[in-house]
C-alpha cells in the first residue's frame, strides 16, 4: 500500500489531497509442475538424459528457499503420478525421490490426454487470486496421438501458464499450440535440452512477469504465410497386410500438416484427390472449413488397384485445380500440389506433371519407400532438391510434417513477394553488363512439340527483359539448329528489346534430327565476326539449349569455341545427354538440366546471373562479416558444412585490402571474435582461421550478438569508411533474446544483413533481422547452402539501391581546375565523375555527359554529343590533367550554358532533363557575379548541384544550387566517395526514362483517416513524380479517384490540356477520411473510367489501374479485381507499410504488379517499373503474279505504281498499330514474301522489319513470268510453317496479280480448299496493266463487309485499307460472336410418298418368359412389361393445387394400368420420385406388388413446400442411371419415364445430353408440362414426335398418352401415329475411321466389325451417291497399315470403301463381313483423319451439308502421330467437322481423347470400359439420336405434353 500526498493551490487557498494506492505486484513463487515424457518415442537409452535435466532444474529452481513449489509426472499412454506440489519442501528429497523411484514406462505419446488429467490433478479450478503463478513445465519427444489444442486451452483459461520444450519428433507448430504466448522450444536432441537447464529460471522468471490477461486472442486471419490453394494427390493403393499400418501414418501426415493450414474463405483452401487404378476427388477447393477436410481424411481408407500416377494428375488439374471447382489462380494466389507415393507409376506421369506445371502448379512429390525416384523428379516443379523428398518407410511420414509446413511457407512467401523483388535485383545487376555479345543457339529438332517450342521462345524472351539491349550495350542474336542451320539474325540485327522479342516470335521450328557439333562449328565465324567488330573488347556468351543426345561430337567444337574466349552455357531438357552438356560448357557451374521446356524459367535467373556477375563483380568492394550460429543444436557435422559455406562465399571473393575485406564472430550462449575485419588480406589465410573455429555449443542469443558485432563495422575494427558493409548471419535454431531492435540498429548504420537459416530457425525472426524478405534465405537442411552462394555473392557485388542506374539525362561536369588541388586530390574529383558516369545508362538515347574545366578562364572539355559510350567517357576524364591558376566559378558557369544547346547534343526540347555539377574547393574570385549567373540556368530548366570541398564557401554553394537539398559540403576530398552515392541519388530522381506509352491511367487513392495528412501529400507527390516519367500527350489520359468508406472521382480521364494544369489539380485534391477501407467497393466503381473492351479494341490504347493503398481492405477485392483485369485492365496495387501481401496479389492477379514499400517515403523507389503485356499474331505472305515479266527484268519493271506504294503497305502490314486481338494484348504482324521466278533463289522468311523485306526485293532479277493458277496458290500456302503450335497465329495470303491465268472454277475450289486447311483470309491487289481483274474478288474471302470492293494499287489509301482488311481478320476471329436468329423460312415441297410396306398377317401372341405361360388374344394394358417412373415437380412455384393435379394424374394412369402382382413379368411396376435441384425417391420398383397399396401409397402422398430451383436435366439423369439401374431386361420391356415440369429449367444442353442418354437406355422419355414455357417447349419439343393435342379431357392427351404407350407395338394403331410437320432432311457424309492396330484382340474386332454393321441402320444410305444430293453416304478406312511409318507417298490407312462406292446399306454390310481385316500395324489417328478429310470428303462431288468423322479407338495414338492428330483435329473442328469418339478399353490417353472429340463431350465422345457386344449395344442406341442431332439439329424421341 502507498499513502501519497499533494499539497495544490485552488483560487488562493491550499489544498492537502490524500491518495491511497494498493499496488498489486506481480508474483515471484510459482507452483511449478514438471510432465515429462516417458514413452516409446523417447525410448529408454534417452531417458537417463531426461532425468538428467529433470535434476538439474530441480537444482536451480530451489535455489532461492520457499519461492517455488515442484510437484513431477511421467506421462505416454497414461498419466503417472511421480509427488504432489506439498509433497516435498527441500531440494534433497526431490531429488533422491527422481534418482530412485523415476524409472522409465514405455508406451505411446498421448499428451493431450496427460494434459487433461493434469489438469484434474495438480490445477482444479481457477487460481482465485492467489499470490503464487501457477506453471506447468511440459517435455515431450514426439507428436501426440491425441488432440493437444482443447486440453491446454482449459488449463490456460484456469490461469495455468504452459512452457512446452520438445525434442526429437515433435512438431514446433505442436508446442506453439500449447504454450503460453512464446514460451515453447524445440531441441534436437535431450543432450542439448539439458543443457539448457541453467536457463530454465530465467525463462520462468519471464513467465511470471508475463501478464496473461494481456494477451488477447487474435482472429486468425489469412496472413502472408498462409494463403495457397493446395491439393493433395494420395496413392492409396496398397496391399491388405499393409493397409492398416499405412492408413494410420498417411492419416496423420495429413491430419497434421491439414491442420497446420489456415482454412477459410480468404486463406487457405485444400483439395484432396486419392487414386489406385482410378482417381477418386474426394475434396475440391471450393471446400472452405477444416472440419469437412479433416472428416474426408478419417474417412480415407486404402484400396487395392494400379497406380495410374498420371490419370490422377491429369484429374487434378481439370477438375481440382479450376476456376469452376474454386481455384484462386486467377486472383494471383499460389496453386500447389503435393504427391504422394509409395510404387513406380504404371502410366505416363511425365506429360501429365508438365500440364500440371504449364497450368501454374507448384508440384512437391513425396515418394515413400517403392517409389521412382525419376518420376518423382519428372513430377516435381525444379529444383528437385527443393520439391523431391525420398523417404524409407511410412513410418517417417510424420516427421516430415514440419519441414512440408515450411516448404509451404517459403513457396508461398517467394511468390507473394521474394521472386519478383530478386529479379529486380538481378535485372538492375545486369545493367553492369554494359557491353556483351550474346548468341543463343536454339534446338528446332522434330522432338521438341511446338507447345515446348514456345516455352524456348518465352525463356528467351524473358532472358532479353534483363538486359540493357543496344548496339554499343548488349547485343543478342540467334541461330536454330537440327540436322540443318539456320542464322534468325545477327548481333546487329536489332538494337531494341521488343524488336528482339518480335524476332523470336517470329521463329519457326525447322524440325529435323539433332547435331550440336555442327551447329557449334556454325557459330565460329558468327563469334570472329563479332569479336572483329568490338576488337576483342566484349565479352562473348553462347547460350546452347537442346532436347536430346547430339547425332555428332560436340567436344572439340565446343573446345575452340571456348579457346577464343566464348562462355558457353549449356542447358539441356529431359533426354539430353548429360555428360555431353558438360563437353559444350566445359564448366559445371555453366551447365543446366531441366526435366522439361515448361521448367526454363526457373533456371532463367541462374544463367542471367552468371552472365552478369563477370560485370557486377569485376569492382566488387565491400567489407563482410560472418555472423555464424555455434549453438549446441548444430552439431559437428553441420558446423563443417558451415565453414565450408563460408570459405565458398570467400572464395569467390576478390579478397584484397581495396576490395573485400572478411571478418567472422560466432555466437551462441556467449559471442566470441575470430577475426576482425582487415585482419587477413589472403583468401588462404581467412580459410585457415575458419578451418580453425569450434564449435561452442550453447544456447542461441542471436540479438546479443547482432549487438556484439555492431562495433566491427566502424574503423577500429577494420572497417572502411565510403564501403558497403554486409552482415551474413547463419543459424539453424529461434533466438532466445530480441533481435528486432539490434538488427535495426545495424540496418540504420547502413549495414546489410543477409540472413540464412535452416528450417529449425524462425523464419520470421530472420526477416526482423534483414528487414526484407528478399535478403532471407531459408533452406531445408546445410547442403542447400552451395545452392545460394553465388545469389549472395551477386547481391554482395550489386547492393539494393533505390537508384540502380541514371537511365535519361543530359549532365555536364564544371571543373575546378585551380592550382589548389594537388594531384591525387584531382584524381579524386575525377574518381567521383568517373562513379557517376559509370551509375549511367550512356548512350545518345539515353543519359549524355559533357564536361567544363575551369579556373581562370574556362574551357570546353567535351561536348554533350562527343562521345557515345561509358568507356570513351571515363578514358577522357582518366587521362585529363588540371589547369593550374585561380578560381572563377560564375564565369565557368556561364560559359557552361553554351552546352545546353541542341547543337552541342543537348536534349532539352525534347524533355530531357538538364543537369549541371559544379565541383569546386576554394572561393570563387566572381563571387558577386555567382548568384545571377546561376539563377539564369536555372530558369532556363538547368538543374544545378553544387559539391564543396574544404576552402568552399557554403553561401557560394547555396547561390549555386538555389537549395540546401541541391549542394553538398565535405571537409575533405577522401568525402567526395560517399558524396557521390548521395548526388547519383538526387540526380536519379531527376533521371526522366523515355516512356512511350499510349494508355487511360487512373489513380485510385486510399483517403481513409490511417492515413496522416503528411502522408496524403506525399501520395500526391508520389502521383505527380509518376507523371513526371510520361510524356502527357493524346497518347496519355490521366483520371483520378479516391476512397475510403466511400468513393469519390475526383477527374474523369482527358480533363486537362497539360501537365501543369494537372498537377494544379492534384495539389487541389482534398482527403476523404473515413473510417474503413473498402476497396473492392472502390474497384467495382472505377470500372467507370474503363469502356468495355469490345468498344475500345479498335484504339492501340492500354488501360491501366494503380491501386495505392495503406491498409487492409475491409471487403472483397478478389471479384472486382478479376472482373477488371477480364476487360483488359492492367492492374497494378502499391501497398504502404504493413500491407496484407495476399489482397495486393488479388488486386494485382502478377507478383510483376504488385509492389509494398515501408512508408509514404519510399514510395519514389517504384516509379520507374513497368510491365509489358502479351501478344498474338498474324502472319502475312505476299506474293507478286506478273505475267509480263520476261527474263532479266527487276521486280518492278512496269509496275512503278507497285514500286511506289509497297514501302507504305509494308510498313503498314509490318505495324498494326491499331490492332489488338484479344483484352489484354499486343499484337505482332510479320511478312514474308514467295517468289519462285527470280534468277537467285530468295528466302521466304518471315520477317517484321518493312525495309529489310524492301532492300530484299529491290535488287532481285526475274528469270520468267509467274501465272495466278492453282498451282501459285499452294505454293503460297505452302510458305507457313506446316507444323507448329497455331493457336495464336493469323494466316492472310496477299496477292499482287494482273489478272487470272487459269480457269476461275479451279481457282475458286483451290481458294477454298485453302480456307479449309486454316487460311484465314485471301485478299488481291489489283496490278497495272490487269486483265480480267473483276474475276479476282471471286478468290477473294476474309474481307469481312468490304468483301465486294476491289482493291487496285493506285488507290491513295491502299496502304490504309490493307491494313483494315487484316484488322476485320482478326475482329472475325477475335471480337465477332454471334448474332440473333434470323426468321423462320418458308416451308419446303413436299417430298415423294414411300413405297407402301409388306402386308401383316393376323397372329396371336405366344410367350414363355421365365416359365410362365401366356396367350394374350385379348391383351390388358400394358401389352408388354412395363417399368414406369413418375417423377413430380416440387420445385419452388408449385402450389398445393398443383402438386394435387400431377398426382391425380398418376392415380388416373395407375388406375387403368396393371400392375406386376408377381414374378411373372406381366403388367407394370411403378416408381414416383420428387425432383427439384436434387432428386428422392417417394415410391419405388420393389415395395408394392398390390394395386390397391400402390394407390392408398399414393392417395397418401403429401404436398411439400420448397425454396429449390427446377433442374429437369438432373433428375432425368438420376432415373435413368439409378432408377432404372436393376430394372428387368428383355427385347419386350419398355421403360417409361413421365416428367411433370411447371416452368422452365436447366439449360437446353444438359437436356440434349440426357435424351441422347435415354436413347441409348432404350427409355421412352414422357413430359407433361402446365406451362408452355418458349425455353422448355424448345428444349423438350421435338417436330417428329410431338401429339398435337392439348387438354386433359377424355381423348385428350393423356387419353392418347396411356393408349398409345401400352399399346401393341406391332398393331400400330392410327390412333398412336404422330402427326408432325417434318422439315427436309438434311443429309450426313459420315466416315468411320477404325482402329485396326494390334490393341484389340481378334474376337475383339470381330464384335467391333459386328457394331460397325449395326451402326450403318441409323443412316439413310443413298441409291446414287455420285450424282443425287438425297441420302446419306458413309465411308470406311482402317489404320494403320503393319509397318506404317510417315513418308511421302506412304498410305496411312486402307480405304475399305469411300462415299461413291455402294449405293445400298446390305452391300456396305457384306464388304465389312467378307472384306474387313484386321491391320495389326501401330496406331496413326491423326495420319488417318488428315488422309481421311483429303482423300475421301474432299475428292468427293455434291458434298452434304453436315459432315461427321467417326472414330473407333481402341488406345492412344502412337507418339510420332500425336503432333499430326492434334493438327488434324482441330483442322477437321474448324472446317465444320463433327468428330464423334468411341474409346474401347481400359487404355487410353484422357486428354487425348478429349482434344480429339467435339463438343460438347457428352455428347461426341462414348468411352467404353469393355470391347464387349452390351456396351457396343449401348453405342448403337446413342449413335441414333446423334446422327438425328447431326442431320436436324432435333432429336425424335421425345413426348411432349402442354396441360392447360
Amino acid at each position: 500500500q502507498l499513502l501519497a500526498i499533494f499539497i495544490v493551490e485552488i483560487k488562493g487557498k491550499k489544498c492537502v489531497i490524500t491518495f491511497n494506492f494498493l499496488i498489486f505486484a506481480a508474483p515471484t513463487s510459482a507452483d511449478i509442475v514438471l510432465l515429462v515424457d516417458s514413452s516409446n518415442s523417447l525410448g529408454i537409452k534417452a531417458f537417463p538424459s531426461m532425468k538428467a535435466f529433470i535434476s538439474k532444474m530441480i537444482n536451480h529452481l530451489t535455489a532461492t528457499p520457499n519461492q517455488y513449489r515442484i510437484a513431477l509426472a511421467q506421462y505416454s499412454d497414461d498419466l503417472h503420478v511421480e509427488f504432489l506440489l506439498d509433497t516435498y519442501k527441500a531440494k534433497n528429497a526431490m531429488l533422491n525421490h527422481v534418482k530412485k523411484n523415476v524409472v522409465f514406462k514405455g508406451g505411446s505419446v498421448k499428451t493431450g490426454n496427460a494434459l487433461r488429467k493434469v489438469h484434474g490433478t495438480y490445477f482444479k479450478g481457477p487460481a482465485n487470486g492467489r499470490d503464487k503463478e501457477r506453471m506447468l513445465v511440459i517435455l515431450t519427444s514426439g507428436a501426440s496421438e491425441d488432440a493437444v489444442v482443447e486440453p491446454a486451452k482449459i488449463l490456460k483459461s484456469d490461469g495455468v501458464k504452459i512452457i512446452a520444450m520438445g525434442i526429437q519428433d515433435v512438431s514446433l507448430q505442436e508446442l506453439q499450440s500449447m504454450a503460453t504466448l512464446k514460451f515453447s522450444y524445440k531441441f534436437r536432441t535431450v543432450r542439448d535440452l539439458s543443457m539448457s537447464s541453467q536457463n530454465m529460471t530465467k525463462i520462468i522468471q519471464n513467465v511470471i512477469q508475463t501478464d496473461i490477461n494481456d494477451i488477447k486472442p487474435t482472429d486468425k486471419t489469412a496472413s502472408s504465410d498462409s494463403v495457397a490453394d493446395v491439393v493433395f494427390i494420395v496413392d492409396e493403393g496398397v496391399s491388405k497386410p499393409k493397409s492398416e499400418d499405412i492408413k494410420t501414418f498417411l492419416k496423420n501426415f495429413l491430419n497434421h500438416t491439414v491442420s497446420f493450414l489456415d482454412l477459410k474463405k480468404n486463406c487457405t483452401k485444400i483439395g484432396l484427390v486419392t487414386y489406385s487404378s482410378e482417381p477418386h476427388v474426394l475434396s475440391l477447393l471450393s471446400e472452405e472449413t477444416n472440419e469437412t477436410i479433416l472428416q474426408k481424411i478419417k474417412d480415407f481408407s486404402p484400396r487395392e488397384g494400379k497406380a495410374n500416377t498420371g490419370a490422377a494428375i491429369n484429374a487434378t488439374r481439370k477438375n481440382v485445380f479450376s476456376v469452376k471447382f474454386g481455384s484462386r489462380k486467377a486472383q494471383g494466389i499460389e496453386q500447389i500440389a503435393i504427391l504422394i507415393t509409395h510404387r513406380p507409376s504404371e502410366d505416363n506421369v511425365r506429360e501429365a506433371a508438365r500440364d500440371l506445371r504449364r497450368a501454374g502448379v507448384t508440384v512437391f512429390t513425396i515418394g515413400v519407400e517403392n517409389a521412382d525416384n525419376t518420376q518423382l523428379t519428372q513430377i516435381a516443379s525444379h529444383p528437385q532438391q527443393q520439391y523431391v523428398t525420398k523417404l524409407t518407410a511410412f513410418s517417417d511420414l510424420p516427421n516430415q510434417v514440419e519441414t512440408l509446413q515450411k516448404k509451404l511457407l517459403n513457396q508461398i512467401q517467394d511468390k507473394l513477394f521474394v521472386q519478383s523483388e530478386r529479379r529486380e535485383l538481378l535485372k538492375t545487376g545486369c545493367m553492369d553488363t554494359e557491353e556483351a555479345d550474346i548468341y543463343v543457339l536454339i534446338d528446332g529438332s522434330t522432338s521438341i512439340s511446338p507447345v515446348a517450342y514456345g516455352d524456348i521462345q518465352k525463356f528467351l524472351k524473358e532472358v532479353i527483359k534483363m538486359f540493357n539491349i543496344g548496339q554499343k550495350k548488349v547485343r543478342f542474336g540467334a541461330v536454330q539448329y537440327s540436322h540443318v542451320k539456320r542464322l534468325e539474325f545477327e548481333l546487329d540485327a536489332y538494337s531494341k528489346t521488343k524488336d528482339l522479342e518480335t524476332a523470336i516470335d517470329n521463329m519457326r521450328q525447322i524440325y529435323g534430327d539433332t547435331y550440336i557439333g555442327e551447329a557449334l562449328t556454325f557459330m565460329q565465324p558468327l563469334f570472329k565476326k563479332a569479336r572483329e567488330e568490338t576488337a576483342g573488347k566484349v565479352p562473348c556468351h553462347l547460350i546452347v539449349l537442346t532436347d536430346g543426345e547430339s547425332h555428332d561430337s560436340v567436344k572439340g567444337p565446343a573446345e575452340r569455341l571456348r579457346n577464343e574466349k566464348v562462355n558457353i552455357y549449356a542447358i539441356g531438357v529431359k533426354g539430353a545427354n548429360e555428360a555431353q552438356l558438360h563437353e559444350i560448357s566445359g564448366s559445371k557451374s555453366r551447365t543446366f538440366f531441366v526435366q522439361e521446356f515448361d521448367s526454363l524459367k526457373n533456371i532463367k535467373n541462374e544463367i542471367v546471373q552468371g552472365i552478369c556477375s563477370g560485370e557486377a563483380c569485376k569492382e566488387m568492394t565491400a567489407d563482410i562479416m560472418f555472423l555464424v550460429d555455434s549453438s549446441g543444436s548444430i552439431g559437428q557435422e553441420n558446423f563443417l558444412k558451415m565453414k565450408t559455406f563460408m570459405r565458398e562465399l570467400v572464395n569467390k571473393s576478390d579478397i584484397s585490402a581495396d576490395r573485400v575485406q572478411v571478418g567472422v564472430v560466432q555466437f551462441s550462449g556467449t559471442t566470441n571474435e575470430e577475426f576482425q575485419l582487415g585482419r587477413y588480406s589472403s583468401k588462404n589465410d581467412i580459410f585457415s582461421a575458419i578451418d580453425r573455429m569450434s564449435l561452442i555449443g550453447e544456447n542461441t542469443l542471436t540479438g546479443g550478438a547482432l549487438t556484439f558485432v555492431a562495433d566491427y563495422f566502424k574503423p577500429p575494427k577494420g572497417a572502411r569508411p565510403a564501403v558497403k558493409k554486409f552482415l551474413i548471419l547463419i543459424t539453424d535454431g529461434e533466438a532466445q533474446d530480441e533481435v528486432k531492435v539490434p538488427a535495426k540498429a545495424l540496418r540504420d548504420q547502413g549495414v546489410v544483413i543477409y540472413s540464412v537459416g535452416v528450417f529449425n530457425a524462425n523464419k520470421p525472426q530472420l526477416q526482423e533481422i534483414s528487414g526484407k524478405p528478399e535478403l532471407v534465405f531459408y533452406v531445408e537442411e546445410f547442403d542447400i547452402l552451395k545452392h545460394i552462394e553465388d545469389e549472395i555473392i551477386f547481391g554482395i557485388c550489386r547492393p539494393h539501391e533505390e537508384c540502380k542506374r541514371i537511365e535519361r539525362l543530359d549532365v555536364v561536369f564544371v571543373i575546378d581546375g585551380s592550382g589548389s588541388i594537388g594531384l591525387s586530390q584531382y584524381q579524386t574529383m575525377k574518381d567521383f565523375m568517373i562513379a557517376l558516369v559509370k551509375k549511367s545508362d550512356v548512350a545518345p538515347d539515353r543519359v549524355q555527359f559533357g564536361a567544363v574545366k575551369y579556373s581562370d578562364d574556362p574551357e570546353m572539355f567535351f561536348e554533350l554529343n562527343k562521345y557515345k559510350t561509358k568507356s570513351e567517357i571515363v578514358e577522357a576524364i582518366q587521362n585529363d590533367v588540371s589547369k593550374g591558376g585561380s578560381t572563377y566559378t560564375a564565369k565557368a558557369i556561364g560559359y557552361s550554358e553554351a552546352l545546353f544547346a541542341q547543337v552541342r547534343g543537348s536534349r532539352k526540347s525534347e524533355g530531357v532533363p538538364q543537369i549541371l555539377i559544379v565541383i569546386t574547393d576554394g572561393e570563387s574570385h566572381d563571387a558577386a557575379q555567382l548568384g545571377d549567373t546561376a539563377k539564369r540556368l536555372r530558369d532556363n530548366g538547368i538543374i544545378i548541384y553544387a559539391v564543396g570541398i574544404e576552402g568552399a564557401k557554403p553561401e557560394e554553394l547555396l547561390a549555386m544550387a538555389g537549395t540546401k537539398e541541391k549542394y553538398y559540403y565535405v571537409n575533405t576530398f577522401e568525402g567526395l566517395k560517399n558524396t557521390s552515392i548521395a548526388i547519383s541519388e538526387k540526380i536519379c530522381d531527376d533521371s526522366k526514362p523515355e516512356c512511350e506509352i499510349q494508355a487511360d491511367l487512373v489513380f485510385l487513392i486510399d483517403g481513409s483517416n490511417t492515413i496522416h495528412p503528411d502522408d496524403f501529400t506525399r501520395m500526391k507527390n508520389f502521383l505527380k513524380d509518376v507523371l513526371e516519367q510520361i510524356d502527357y500527350d493524346d497518347n496519355v489520359q490521366i483520371g483520378i479517384a479516391q476512397y475510403s468508406d466511400t468513393y469519390k472521382k475526383e477527374f474523369s480521364l482527358s480533363s486537362f490540356q497539360n501537365k501543369s494544369e494537372l498537377n494544379i489539380q492534384i495539389q487541389n485534391i482534398e482527403q476523404i477520411t473515413g473510417t474503413s477501407t473498402l476497396i473492392g467497393t472502390a474497384l467495382r466503381k472505377v470500372r467507370e473510367f474503363f469502356p468495355p473492351a469490345g468498344r475500345r479494341v479498335t484504339r492501340n490504347v492500354q488501360p491501366v489501374l494503380l491501386v495505392v493503398t495503406d491498409g487492409d481492405s475491409h471487403d472483397d477485392v478478389a471479384v472486382p479485381a478479376e472482373n477488371l483485369r477480364r476487360e483488359g485492365v492492367h492492374v497494378y496495387a502499391i501497398g504502404v507499410g504493413n500491407m496484407n501481401h495476399p489482397k495486393l496479389m488479388q488486386i494485382a492477379g502478377v507478383p510483376e504488379r504488385k509492389y509494398d514499400v515501408g512508408d509514404f517515403n519510399k514510395l519514389k523507389s517504384i516509379k520507374k517499373r513497368l510491365v509489358d503485356g502479351l501478344s498474338c499474331f498474324v502472319d502475312i505472305v505476299t506474293g507478286f503474279d506478273i505475267s509480263s515479266q520476261k527474263r532479266d527484268n527487276r521486280l518492278f519493271h512496269g509496275q512503278y505504281q507497285l514500286e511506289a506504294y509497297l514501302p507504305h503497305i509494308l510498313k503498314a502490314l509490318t505495324s498494326l498499330s491499331t490492332l489488338s486481338c484479344n483484352v489484354g494484348t499486343k499484337t505482332q504482324s510479320s511478312v514474308a514474301v514467295y517468289l519462285n521466278n527470280t534468277v537467285t533463289p530468295m528466302s521466304s522468311k518471315f520477317q517484321f522489319d518493312s525495309e529489310k523485306i524492301l532492300n530484299s526485293l529491290r535488287n532481285i532479277t526475274i528469270d520468267k513470268p509467274s501465272h495466278l493458277n492453282e498451282n501459285f496458290l499452294e505454293s503460297l500456302w505452302k510458305t507457313f510453317p506446316s507444323k507448329a503450335d497455331d493457336q495464336n497465329r493469323r494466316k492472310v495470303l496477299l496477292v499482287f496479280s494482273d489478272g487470272l491465268d487459269e480457269d476461275l472454277e479451279k481457282l475458286e475450289q483451290k481458294s477454298e480448299e485453302l480456307r479449309k486447311k486454316g487460311l484465314d483470309a485471301l485478299i488481291t491487289v489489283v496490278l497495272e496493266g490487269a486483265s480480267k481483274f473483276d474475276e479476282l474478288q471471286y478468290i477473294e474471302f476474309g474481307k469481312g463487309f468490304d468483301y465486294m470492293t476491289q482493291l487496285t494499287i493506285g488507290m491513295s489509301n491502299i496502304a490504309e485499307a490493307l491494313s483494315k482488311y487484316v484488322v476485320n481478320v482478326f475482329f472475325i476471329l477475335f471480337q465477332g460472336s454471334r448474332g440473333l436468329p434470323g426468321p423462320t423460312g418458308e416451308q419446303g415441297n413436299k417430298g415423294c410418298d414411300g413405297s407402301k410396306g409388306p402386308k401383316r398377317k393376323n397372329a396371336s401372341y405366344f410367350k414363355v418368359i421365365n416359365k410362365c405361360f401366356y396367350l394374350l388374344e385379348k391383351p390388358e394394358c400394358p401389352v408388354y412389361p412395363m417399368e414406369l417412373v413418375f417423377a413430380l415437380d416440387i420445385s419452388q412455384d408449385v402450389t398445393s393445387q398443383l402438386f394435387e393435379r400431377m398426382r391425380e394424374i398418376v392415380i388416373s394412369v395407375v388406375n387403368t394400368t396393371k400392375i406386376r402382382d408377381s414374378n411373372c413379368p406381366v403388367g407394370a411396376r411403378v416408381t414416383v420420385v420428387a425432383y427439384n435441384s436434387n432428386t428422392r425417391y417417394l415410391i419405388r420398383f420393389s415395395e408394392f406388388y398390390n394395386k390397391n397399396q400402390l394407390l392408398d401409397k399414393l392417395n397418401n402422398l403429401a404436398y411439400e413446400r420448397s425454396s429449390s430451383e427446377r433442374d429437369i436435366a438432373r433428375a432425368m439423369r438420376f432415373v435413368a442411371r439409378n432408377v432404372f439401374k436393376r430394372t428387368r431386361q428383355g427385347p419386350n420391356v419398355r421403360k417409361v419415364a413421365v416428367f411433370f415440369s411447371n416452368g422452365p429449367s436447366a439449360d437446353e444442353f444438359s437436356i440434349n445430353t440426357a435424351v441422347l442418354e435415354y436413347s441409348a437406355f432404350d427409355i421412352v422419355p414422357v413430359v407433361i408440362a402446365f406451362n408452355d414455357v418458349p425455353l422448355l417447349s424448345r428444349a423438350f419439343a421435338r417436330p417428329c414426335s410431338q401429339w398435337e393435342a392439348v387438354g386433359a379431357v377424355p381423348g385428350g392427351p393423356l387419353y392418347k398418352l396411356i393408349f398409345c404407350l401400352f399399346a401393341d407395338k406391332c398393331k400400330p394403331d392410327e390412333f398412336c401415329e404422330r402427326r408432325t410437320s417434318r422439315s427436309p432432311l438434311a443429309y450426313v457424309d459420315a466416315a468411320f475411321i477404325l482402329d485396326s492396330s494390334q490393341k484389340m484382340s481378334r474376337a475383339e474386332f470381330e464384335n467391333v466389325k459386328d457394331f460397325l454393321s449395326r451402326v450403318l441402320d441409323n443412316f439413310d444410305i443413298s441409291a446414287q451417291p455420285e450424282v443425287s444430293s438425297t441420302g446419306d453416304r458413309v465411308a470406311v478406312v482402317s489404320h494403320a497399315s503393319s509397318g506404317f511409318k510417315p513418308r511421302p507417298g506412304r498410305s496411312p490407312v486402307k480405304k475399305e470403301f469411300d462415299f461413291l462406292t455402294y449405293t445400298s446399306r446390305e452391300l456396305m454390310k457384306g464388304h465389312i463381313r467378307q472384306y474387313v481385316q484386321q491391320l495389326k500395324g501401330a496406331t496413326a489417328l491423326g495420319h488417318a483423319i488428315q488422309w481421311t478429310i483429303d482423300n475421301v470428303f474432299l475428292t468427293a462431288p455434291r458434298s452434304r451439308q453436315h459432315k461427321a468423322i467417326i472414330v473407333i479407338s481402341a488406345g492412344e495414338t502412337s507418339q510420332w502421330d500425336k503432333e499430326i492428330l492434334k493438327k488434324a483435329s482441330l483442322r477437321a473442328k474448324c472446317q465444320g467437322y463433327a468428330l464423334f469418339v468411341i474409346s474401347l478399353g481400359h487404355v487410353y490417353n484422357n486428354k487425348e481423347l478429349e482434344e480429339l472429340a467435339s463438343i460438347p463431350l457428352e455428347h461426341h465422345l462414348v468411352q467404353l470400359g469393355r470391347v464387349h457386344k452390351p456396351e457396343l449395344e449401348y453405342v448403337v442406341r446413342f449413335m441414333k439420336p446423334f446422327v438425328h442431332l447431326l442431320r436436324r439439329k432435333l432429336l425424335c424421341s421425345w413426348s411432349f405434353i402442354v396441360l392447360p
